[in-house]
């Protein structure tokens, strides 16, 4: 039976008010709106392809109201039709709502809603009418008989979010930054960044891009450059850190302690936000300097080091304090922290060791074989540390994510032979960004697609080659990836003095013992929940150490995550419901972004070419290859964003936990 009631959804009436029969939407997971949170029944909810409403308590008027007050809150007043109609709009239903319904010239208001939908310049406009407008045709009667009703009858939780937003793991307000860099404002911009994670320009430069995959914009023509927008706005404010300058919160005896392990993205950003709550932070470091993987993993001529060491600088400025060559599992246990009176503890200890090809009878003592991780962390040293490392004689590198690029990259600038990748699947099907690929056939390396490894090459000791074997993939039904056969007698040999496996890396167990008390999954990494609490109370885990090896903008977002579950556990003493993380639930599953035939009547405009390095200028060194925009053209690109937002609300019965202001303000 469908919880459905009444409602438009895509321009389809469903009215289930007096049959026996009931119909809704086919691909709209209904079961999924049953509640909200835990015994709480959705009473209606609200978007731009319409309302549902599900219970015959419900009061239309006062769900669209609530949906056009956070309308009405958010357009940016640059186009008339959207500035006026939604203050037009939510007036009259508030007179509805408060039973003056009679009151109001309903025409005049659907042609305004009609004018906004047609003529406004960006999403909010484009898109907030439809709901009206359906209501309108379909059931005007829920308007025009509204019963009265007081203004905290029910909860109700409004979102404002894009599929920029959505795409990106932290759902930072992508429109809303780029709108500051449209005017000029980068700094305005950078703040909109730092409500999320302080590492702004380190993002902007080695952001894996969800949200660019999402962009509106590539139906029209191609994606916005959102993270090079984002890297100019950082550059252009200039460093992090002295934005912090005496910022840091005034604590007291009493305020409570927590201990951040690990300081990777993960750990600094869950110490960032838990310090700007006013917390007193602790961050332990195996390492002798912040960043974690981001800072031994990313070679320098994607991140600069100095520059991400001055962002995880804010940590300090914002009263948290650093341990370095500080081990987990050797230097202190979990339970030890606890027993120094720390509150609270977040693992961010990433994946540090590094795997190998596991071949038959491998040796992973011969001299030139490396696994990834220890090959970029001996690059790390370096650069940055001064300690010679080059090699000699040909390179080859197995694997196809980013950790293989930044492997070969690297070996390219570092060797006098010529670099080779192997990788098992088509070029298509590797999981590293495309830009990487590109810069690495500039660069000169070799790719040897659909292709297998076989045998490691040895004489006394040292690597000499690698054998591999030419595959074939055959499509199987259903599946995205199709099956790898291999084609036989297709052995070859690639020559080489060095061999990198990039194939991937692993959470070290070693770090926890029993009386932790903390557990793993399947997969060998640290078990935790949704709001990432593990088995024990008041530990919390994330980033690579509770996912497998992730990207920074990943490990950042679940920064932010623990940092809200510790907050809620130590005030409330235990992890709360968290209402922004089930509007996006409720948005992925009922794959609520989705247009199936996206009209943009825009004109086109070329996505701007980012200026780098030569390929001659890159070799021998590792100076930064790709280079800033300037102020005009990111003025330019910015100007190219659409701003594709979408409203969503909810009606629920009861009080939704946490939901205090009713009214998000931001999309966080």
């Amino acid at each position: 039976m469908t919880p459905l009631i009444f409602g438009v959804w895509d321009g389809r009436f469903y009215d289930n008010r007096s049959t026996f029969n009931p119909v809704a939407p086919e691909d709209l997971p209904l079961e999924q709106f049953s509640q909200f949170n835990p015994g709480n029944p959705i009473m209606s909810f609200v978007c731009d392809r319409g309302f549902l409403v599900m219970d015959r308590r419900a009061n239309l008027a006062f769900s669209l109201w609530r949906y056009y007050q956070r309308a009405a809150r958010e357009t940016c007043g640059k186009c008339t039709p959207c500035r006026i109609g939604v203050l037009v709009i939510s007036e009259a239903l508030e007179k509805a709502v408060k039973g003056h319904a009679k009151e109001v010239d309903w025409q005049y208001v659907k042609s305004v809603a009609m004018q906004m939908k047609e003529t406004s310049l960006c999403g909010i406009g484009q898109t907030s009418a439809v709901a009206l407008l359906n209501a309108l045709e379909f059931c005007p009667e829920e308007i025009f008989q509204a019963q009265p009703v007081a203004e905290n009858v029910y909860d109700y939780y409004t979102l404002l979010s894009a599929p920029c937003i959505e795409a990106c793991p932290a759902h930072v307000d992508v429109p809303r930054y780029i709108d500051y860099i449209k005017a000029g404002e980068p700094e305005m911009s950078a703040a909109v960044l730092l409500r999320h994670y302080p590492l702004v320009g380190s993002c902007g430069r080695v952001c894996v891009r969800y949200c660019e995959k999402a962009c509106r914009r590539q139906f029209l023509d191609s994606a916005v450059d959102i993270k090079n927008l984002k890297r100019y706005a950082a550059d252009a404010t200039g460093p992090m850190e002295e934005l912090f300058h005496r910022a840091q919160r005034e604590t007291n005896p009493m305020s409570p302690k927590v201990a951040v392990v690990g300081a990777g993205p993960a750990g600094i950003n869950c110490a960032y936000h838990l310090l700007l709550q006013g917390y007193k932070v602790d961050v332990f470091e195996a390492n002798s300097h912040a960043g974690g993987m981001a800072q031994v993993g990313i070679p320098q001529y994607r991140l600069p080091k100095g520059l991400l060491e001055s962002e995880t600088d804010v940590i300090e400025e914002l009263g948290g304090r650093y341990f370095y060559h500080q081990r987990l599992g050797y230097d202190f246990s979990v339970t030890d922290l606890f027993n120094r009176g720390y509150n609270a503890i977040f693992l961010g200890v990433g994946c540090s060791k590094g795997m190998y090809l596991g071949l038959q009878n491998e040796d992973t003592t011969l001299k030139g074989y490396f696994n990834g991780i220890d090959f970029l962390q001996k690059v790390e040293r370096a650069v940055t540390g001064n300690r010679p490392f080059k090699l000699k004689g040909d390179v080859v590198v197995v694997g196809g994510g980013n950790v293989a690029m930044d492997c070969a990259r690297s070996a390219v600038r570092l060797t006098d032979g010529t670099v080779h990748v192997v990788y098992r699947r088509t070029e298509e099907g590797m999981p590293a960004d495309h830009e990487e690929v590109v810069a690495a056939k500039e660069e000169g390396i070799v790719f040897h697609f659909l292709s297998v490894q076989k045998e490691i090459l040895s004489e006394n000791g040292q690597v000499t080659g690698l054998k591999i074997a030419k595959m074939r993939e055959e499509k199987v039904p259903g599946s995205k990836r199709g099956k790898l056969i291999e084609i036989e007698g297709t052995d070859t040999v690639l020559s080489c003095t060095n061999l990198i496996a990039a194939i991937g890396q692993r959470f070290d167990q070693e770090v926890l013992c029993d009386d932790d008390g903390i557990m793993f999954d399947k997969r060998g990494n640290i078990s935790v929940s949704e709001a990432l609490a593990t088995t024990r109370p008041g530990v919390f885990a994330g980033g690579d150490a509770a996912t497998g090896p992730t990207t920074l903008i990943d490990g950042l977002a679940q920064g932010q995550i623990a940092a809200q579950s510790i907050n809620e556990y130590l005030t409330r003493g235990s992890v709360g419901f968290v209402a922004r993380r089930r509007m996006g639930e409720l948005i992925k599953k009922g794959d609520l972004m989705k247009e199936k035939d996206p009209k943009i009547d825009l004109c086109k405009a070329a996505r701007h070419k980012l200026n780098t390095l030569s390929s001659e200028k890159r070799k021998g060194n590792f100076e930064e290859v790709d280079l800033s925009m300037t102020e005009s053209e990111a003025i330019s690109e910015a100007n190219r964003c659409m701003r594709c937002y979408r409203i969503y609300g909810v009606v629920t019965q009861l009080p939704i936990p946490g939901n205090i202001t009713h009214i998000q303000n931001q999309a966080v």
